[in-house]
C-alpha cells in the first residue's frame, strides 16, 4: 500500500506551492494513471514517490509518504530503488551505456546476481517488449521509440514492486503503445506489482487502469475510480467527449462499454475531401536511404502542396525521422526532392532551412540560449533579420508561451521546450514546416492550441509534414496521410480510409460508428443521434 498524507511542496525560488495539502492511497497490486495539465504537478508527484524530490531538486516538503512501509523522503531515490523503479519522460536523460544490453543489464549489477541469471533476466525482457534484435545496437542509433522500450525494459528487469512510467507511451505507435501496456498488465498480474503512470493521451490508458488520481492545477488531487474522476476534467478524449455529449452515467471508457447509438437514417456518409489544386511546396521521388549497410528508406514518394497538412506515421524504426532529415540534406540519399519547385540538391543547407523549418523529436537538440526571446533572437539572426519584440512576444502567445518569454529554456517541462522550439524554427515564417512528434509532453489543452496554430498556418497556405504516433491528433488536421513500414509506403491517400477502416490506426470515434466513416467528435450530428 502507497500512503500520501497531507502532502505539500513548494519548489526552490517558487512563490506557491506545486502540491498543497494532498492525500490519497494507492492499493498494492493497482494500475493508477496520474492525470493533468502540464505544470499541474503530476512529475512532482511522480519523483517524489522515490524521493527525487526532495533529495535532487531542493525545495520544502511537508506531509508523510509511505511507500511499502519505506518513507522515500528519508531514505531518497538509492535505497529506494530496491523497491521502486522510474522511468523519466525523456528516456535519453537516463542513459549510462552505449549499448542496449549493458544498459538494461546495469539496472541488476547491485542485484547479487551471476552473470548467466543476469543475461537471462536481459534476454527475457528484451523478448518480451519485442527489442530483442535491438540488444547489440548502439543506443544512439534507435529511434525515439526505442530508446523509451530500452528505458521501460531497464525498469522492469529489476522485478520492483512499484513502477513508476511518465509518459510511457508518448514515442510509442499505436501498436507498440499497445503492446507495452498489455505487457505491464500482464506483469502486474503476474507479479502483484503496483503502476503508477502519467501520460497525456488518455485514450490510450484508460481501458488498463482502475485508479486515477487528477490534479487540476491548484495544488489539489481528486482520487477514484476513472468513472468518478472524468466528468470532473473539461479536456478529455474524444470517447469520454461523445459520452459526456450523451450524458452517460457512469462514462465508458472503452467502446465496448457504450450502450447502443442509433442513428438517425437520414444522416449520409461523409464524402471524401477533394483535392484542393495547389502548387506542390515539398515533392520527394523515388527516395531512398542506406545507412551501414541497412535499408531505410526504400523509394518513397510523397507531395505536399501549398496549404496543406500532411501526416507521416507508422512503426518505430520505420524510417519516418530518417525522410525528414533527408529532405533538409542532413542524411546522404538517393532520389529527387524539391522545395518550392527547386532541387534541394542544387541547394546550400542555409537555403534549404530558409525554405524548411523542422523540430526535431527532441527539443533540446535547438535550445542554447538564456532565454526564451533569445532563441528566436538567434533564428532571426541567422537568417540576417530583425523583429519588434512586440511582434516576438504576439509569436508566443500564439503558443501559449506569454509568460514565459525571460524563462531559461532548459528549466521548462517537456512540453514547454517542444513549443519554445517551435516558436523558435516559426519565427521567419519559413513556407515549409516539418513536425517530428511535435504533441510529445502536450497535454490536450496545449495540443488544441497547436490545432488552431497549424490550422491558421495552412490558412496561410503553408505546406505542413507532421510525423506522430497521436491518431487522434492526426485526425483533426490532415488533408492526406502516409504511413511508412520498414521504410516503405504502406498507405499514401485521404485520412477517413485510414482513420475508420485500419486496425492499428482507428480513431475513438470511428470504433463507435464504424459503417458511418465518422472518425472526428466534430463530424457526428448529435440532433441525429440517440440511445434507445
Amino acid at each position: 500500500m502507497i500512503t500520501i498524507s497531507h502532502l505539500s511542496f513548494k519548489y526552490p525560488q517558487s512563490e506557491a506551492a506545486i502540491l498543497k495539502d494532498i492525500s490519497f492511497q494507492i492499493p498494492t497490486g493497482s494500475m493508477t494513471l496520474v492525470a493533468g495539465s502540464s505544470g499541474s504537478g503530476k512529475s512532482t508527484l511522480l519523483r517524489s514517490l522515490n524521493g527525487l524530490v526532495p533529495h535532487f531538486t531542493g525545495g520544502v516538503i511537508s506531509g508523510t509518504m509511505e511507500v511499502f512501509s519505506q518513507n522515500p523522503t528519508q531514505l531518497g531515490p538509492e535505497n529506494m530503488a530496491q523497491w521502486v523503479s522510474f522511468v523519466f519522460q525523456e528516456p535519453e536523460s537516463q542513459f549510462i551505456y552505449d549499448r542496449v544490453e549493458d544498459e538494461i543489464a546495469f539496472s541488476l549489477e547491485r542485484s547479487g546476481l551471476d552473470r548467466a541469471e543476469m543475461q537471462s533476466r536481459v534476454d527475457t525482457v528484451c523478448d518480451i517488449l519485442g527489442i530483442g534484435e535491438l540488444q547489440k545496437r548502439k543506443i544512439a542509433t534507435l529511434s525515439g521509440g526505442e530508446k523509451q522500450r530500452v528505458a521501460i525494459a531497464s525498469a522492469l528487469v529489476t522485478e520492483p514492486r512499484l513502477l513508476i512510467l511518465d509518459e510511457p507511451t508518448s514515442q510509442l505507435d499505436p501498436q507498440g503503445a499497445d503492446d507495452i501496456l498489455h505487457y505491464i498488465l500482464d506483469l502486474q498480474t503476474r507479479l502483484d506489482l503496483t503502476i503508477l503512470l502519467s501520460e497525456h493521451r488518455l485514450e490510450r490508458v484508460l481501458p488498463y487502469v482502475n485508479h486515477m488520481i487528477y490534479l487540476p492545477g491548484d495544488g489539489t488531487a481528486h482520487e477514484g475510480k476513472p468513472q468518478d474522476i472524468l466528468p470532473l476534467m473539461d479536456l478529455v478524449p474524444p470517447l469520454i467527449q461523445i459520452g459526456k455529449a450523451l450524458n452517460l452515467s457512469p462514462l465508458p471508457v472503452r467502446p465496448e462499454d457504450f450502450p447502443t447509438v442509433l442513428v438517425d437514417e437520414t444522416v449520409k456518409r461523409p464524402k471524401l475531401a477533394k483535392p484542393t489544386g495547389s502548387q506542390p511546396a515539398l515533392q520527394v521521388i523515388d527516395l531512398s536511404v542506406s545507412i551501414n549497410n541497412r535499408q531505410i528508406l526504400d523509394q518513397v514518394s510523397l507531395t505536399i502542396n501549398q496549404g496543406e497538412i500532411l501526416a507521416m506515421m507508422g512503426p518505430n524504426g520505420a524510417g519516418k525521422t530518417t525522410l525528414l532529415r533527408s529532405v533538409l540534406g542532413l542524411v546522404p540519399s538517393q532520389g529527387n526532392r524539391e522545395v518550392m519547385g527547386q532541387d534541394i540538391e542544387s541547394l546550400s543547407l542555409n537555403r534549404i532551412i530558409r525554405q524548411v523549418a523542422y523540430l526535431p523529436q527532441n527539443p533540446n537538440d535547438l535550445l542554447f540560449s538564456e532565454s526564451v526571446l533569445d532563441e528566436l533572437n538567434v533564428t532571426l539572426a541567422n537568417h540576417g533579420l530583425e523583429m519588434p519584440q512586440e511582434e516576438m512576444l504576439h509569436h508566443l502567445h500564439d503558443l501559449g508561451l506569454d509568460d514565459l518569454a525571460n524563462a531559461y529554456p532548459r528549466d521548462l517541462s517537456v512540453g514547454e521546450r517542444q513549443r519554445v522550439a517551435l516558436a523558435a524554427i516559426t519565427i521567419y515564417n519559413p513556407p515549409v514546416i516539418l513536425l517530428d512528434e511535435p504533441t510529445r509532453g502536450l497535454d490536450y489543452g496545449n495540443k488544441q492550441r497547436l490545432v488552431q496554430l497549424l490550422q491558421s498556418w495552412k490558412r496561410q497556405k503553408k505546406a505542413i509534414l507532421v510525423v506522430t504516433h497521436d491518431v487522434e491528433f492526426a485526425a483533426l488536421l490532415a488533408d492526406t496521410v502516409i504511413v511508412l513500414n520498414n521504410g516503405q509506403t504502406t498507405y499514401f491517400g485521404q485520412p477517413q480510409p485510414l482513420f475508420t477502416q485500419h486496425a492499428h490506426y482507428r480513431a475513438q470515434t470511428s470504433q463507435l460508428f464504424p459503417e458511418i466513416g465518422w472518425y472526428r467528435v466534430s463530424d457526428i450530428p448529435f440532433d441525429h443521434i440517440s440511445i434507445p
